[in-house]
């Protein structure tokens, strides 16, 4: 009797570990469901203290005056680094700018540098190896800087009015910019490692909204606010291949996706394209999508299985698919609201950034907890919220600085570490209970 009751115990606590496993599987997956979290908000107004840290002091610029835009947010390849051009002012009390660059290797945005501009930055791009950074502003100027510190400015490329985009191709040796006078300036790097004009497209009828390369043949998607996006050759002489008539709107956005293999456009009549990205058609797009309020933004992750949607209402949707489209998620609302100006997931897959009004914000969007910022706030640093909440009451928003831990991930773990000690203890009682059995 009792050596059956010892093999019943025994096989009892044998059964222990898989169950154990299972609940520790359960709570990862659990914790792997975790929606977008908001964790910081980066206040862009120049004139405010700031409670970023920072480690390259930079000269104070004049007072500057309201209001002030992220207008353009870039990855650099390894996620270490995220650069924003900033707008302030308007024209009666004047315009400025400028390009700021934050660490994200710890996790925590840290300010490394700040570039003033005499007018607004209104695009930001990495080259793809990470070794330039490049600035596109209202001040008719391309600039090219290091990608990496102490980011010198290593050339400054005439031509143009108001360059509102850039972009390079995939081995870093063309850059794209287009501006209000309806043209795209097109240049090559040299021996020196420095960009030379090569070409102007004179093509469009209307200020250029975006430009894309395509990630494989190198093609140059080009958005032109009047209804048309071009298709271009990325060889010399960079004819036109295509022109896709997409929308009876503006199109304000063009993006590819890592992969090449769609081309995507939004316009301020609500729409979303999706196109075959090697050959698209004009007549067959491989699917339409109606929106709910007028886009601003696009931006796809880095493995192309998701379109960021910013829209002028403030709010920032998620879709999944490739080739069709369907809405996984919406960003936690922050009021007041804001139109999202830019998007940018970090090619890692860990965090979100957007650029609106007054602020850049920044999400964790990989399924783990975000980080509890540890770094104090100071009256002589530069400012940056830390929000521990993961939604936002759009009637009541307090945007106080936080620096306590997430309730939710503390239940979360107090509930992780609750189950394991039981299920020890348990294993460590039955299993002096059998050896009593035995024993007798």
């Amino acid at each position: 009797m009792n050596f059956g009751k010892g093999l019943a115990i025994a096989s009892l606590i044998m059964s222990l570990p898989g169950s154990l496993t299972q609940a520790q599987m359960l709570g990862s997956n659990q914790r792997a469901q975790i929606p977008p979290q908001l964790f910081y908000k980066i206040a862009i107004d120049p004139d405010q203290p700031q409670a970023i840290p920072t480690s390259t002091p930079t000269a104070t610029p004049p007072a500057r005056c309201g209001p002030h835009w992220a207008f353009s947010i870039a990855w650099n390849k390894n996620s270490t680094l995220m650069a924003a051009g900033v707008g302030s002012g308007n024209r009666v009390c004047g315009r400025t700018g400028d390009l700021r660059i934050f660490d994200m290797s710890s996790g925590i945005p840290r300010l490394l540098r700040t570039i003033h501009a005499t007018e607004w930055v209104e695009s930001v791009a990495f080259s793809p190896d990470g070794t330039r950074l490049v600035t596109g502003g209202y001040d008719d100027t391309v600039n090219v800087f290091e990608g990496v510190s102490p980011f010198n400015h290593l050339q400054t490329l005439t031509g143009g009015r108001e360059i509102e985009t850039v972009a390079i191709n995939s081995n870093g040796t063309l850059l794209a910019a287009g501006g209000t006078d309806a043209e795209v300036r097109l240049y090559l790097k040299n021996r020196r490692n420095l960009f030379t004009h090569v070409k102007t497209l004179t093509d469009a009828s209307s200020d250029i909204e975006g430009v894309d390369f395509h990630p494989i043949n190198g093609q140059l998607a080009v958005g032109e606010r009047s209804h048309r996006v071009r298709i271009y050759s990325g060889i010399s002489p960079y004819n036109r291949l295509k022109e896709l008539f997409v929308s009876r709107g503006q199109v304000l956005a063009v993006a590819y996706n890592p992969n090449g293999t769609v081309l995507a456009t939004a316009d301020d009549k609500k729409k979303i394209r999706l196109y075959n990205g090697t050959d698209p058609d004009d007549n067959n797009p491989l699917q339409t999508l109606s929106v709910a309020a007028q886009i601003l933004s696009i931006a796809f992750n880095r493995k192309g299985t998701q379109l960021l949607v910013g829209y002028r209402n403030g709010r920032v949707h998620i879709f999944e698919g490739i080739g069709s489209l369907a809405l996984l998620d919406t960003l936690p609302f922050v009021a007041p609201p804001s139109p999202q100006y830019a998007l940018a997931f970090s090619p890692d897959g860990k965090w979100l950034s957007t650029g609106r009004d007054g602020d850049i914000l920044m999400f964790r969007v990989d399924g783990v907890r975000a980080p509890t910022p540890t770094t104090p706030a100071s009256s002589t640093e530069a400012i940056t919220t830390a929000i521990a909440a993961t939604t936002v009451n759009m009637t009541a928003v307090n945007m106080t600085a936080v620096n306590t831990t997430d309730a939710s991930t503390g239940t979360s773990t107090k509930m992780d570490n609750s189950s394991t000690l039981k299920a020890l203890s348990l294993i460590t009682l039955l299993t002096a209970v059998l050896h009593s059995i035995v024993m007798q």
